[in-house]
C-alpha cells in the first residue's frame, strides 16, 4: 500500500474529472503583498478543510471526481510569455476533457483576464462576476497595459464579455468612464458564467493576507453565500486569487479553502 497524501484524498485522471485545480504564482505586476505564494497556501488550506459541507450535507471532495494538475510554469517579468503559457495550459486541459470545470489559484488578479478571453472565445460569450473590493478598470498602470488594477478594463472591453462587479468600494477618478459598462447585480444572469473571487473582496479582519486590503468589505458569510448561487449557474470556470499569505494556517487561505469548497457544493449535477 502508497501511503501519501495529494490535494484530494482520491484524484482522479484528467479525462474523468468533474473539477481541476490549476495554480499560477505569477505576482509581477502586484502592487502590494508578494502573492506569488498564494497557491502553495490555499492547497494546504484545502487539505485541512472538513469536506462535508453542512449547507447542503453533501461532501463535495467525495461526491465529485477532482484532480490538481499542479502549477503553471510562470517566466517571473515577462507577462508575454506567462500569458502563453498560461493559454496553452487552458486549451490543454479543455482539450482533455472539454467537460470539467477549471479552478485557478492565484496569484495577483491579472492571471483572469487570458482565462476570460479564452472562455469567451470558447463559448461565444460569457458573463464574468468578479468579487473585488477594487474595480482594476485602470487603462493602464505607470505606463503599463497588463496589471493587476488593469486586467478588468481588457475585459470589459471585450464584446464577448458581461462584466458584473460586486464589492468595489475603492476605485481611482480614472476608472470611473468604464463604470457605466459593468453592471452590478447577478440576478438574471443567463448563460456560460465565469467567477473570479479577488480575496480583498473580504474586509481585513477576516482575511489580512491579501495583495491590497481595504477596510469596510465583506462578511464571510455574505460572500460564500454569492458564491454559492454563481455556483449554481451555467459555472464554466473560476479562480480564486491575490492570496498573500507566508505561512500555513492564515485566516485568508482557510477562507480560500472555504470559497473553494462551497463552489463544488453548489455545482449543478
Amino acid at each position: 500500500m502508497l501511503y501519501l497524501r495529494k490535494t484530494f484524498c482520491y484524484e482522479y485522471a484528467l479525462e474523468d474529472a468533474r473539477a481541476c485545480l490549476v495554480g499560477i504564482p505569477w505576482d509581477s505586476t502586484e502592487t502590494g503583498m508578494p502573492v506569488r505564494f498564494g497557491p502553495v497556501f490555499i492547497r494546504e488550506a484545502i487539505k485541512a478543510l472538513p469536506g462535508f459541507d453542512p449547507g447542503t450535507g453533501t461532501n463535495p471532495f467525495e461526491k465529485l471526481k477532482l484532480t490538481d494538475m499542479g502549477d503553471v510554469e510562470t517566466v517571473p517579468g515577462s507577462w508575454k510569455l506567462t500569458r502563453e503559457a498560461i493559454e496553452d495550459t487552458i486549451n490543454s486541459v479543455l482539450g482533455t476533457n472539454p467537460s470539467v470545470l477549471p479552478v485557478f489559484l492565484g496569484g495577483e488578479h491579472l492571471i483572469t483576464l487570458p482565462v476570460v478571453e479564452y472562455l469567451a472565445k470558447l463559448h461565444r460569450g460569457i458573463t464574468v462576476v468578479q468579487l473585488d473590493a477594487h474595480r482594476d478598470l485602470m487603462p493602464e498602470w505607470m505606463g503599463n497595459p497588463y496589471s493587476h488594477i488593469t486586467w478588468a478594463a481588457h475585459a470589459a472591453g471585450n464584446k464577448n464579455i458581461r462584466l458584473v462587479q460586486l464589492g468595489a468600494r475603492s476605485w481611482n477618478k480614472e476608472e470611473e468612464p468604464l463604470i457605466s459598462k459593468v453592471g452590478n447585480s447577478i440576478e438574471g444572469i443567463q448563460g456560460p458564467v465565469y467567477l473570479t473571487v479577488d480575496l480583498d473582496v473580504l474586509d481585513p479582519s477576516h482575511a489580512p493576507e491579501v495583495g491590497t486590503p481595504e477596510p469596510g468589505g465583506m462578511e464571510p458569510g455574505e460572500l460564500l453565500g454569492i458564491v454559492k448561487i454563481v455556483s449554481g449557474m451555467n459555472l464554466v470556470g473560476m479562480d480564486i486569487v491575490e492570496c498573500a499569505s507566508q505561512r500555513v494556517g492564515t485566516q485568508t487561505a482557510l477562507l480560500a479553502a472555504r470559497v473553494f469548497r462551497e463552489a463544488l457544493a453548489g455545482l449543478k449535477e
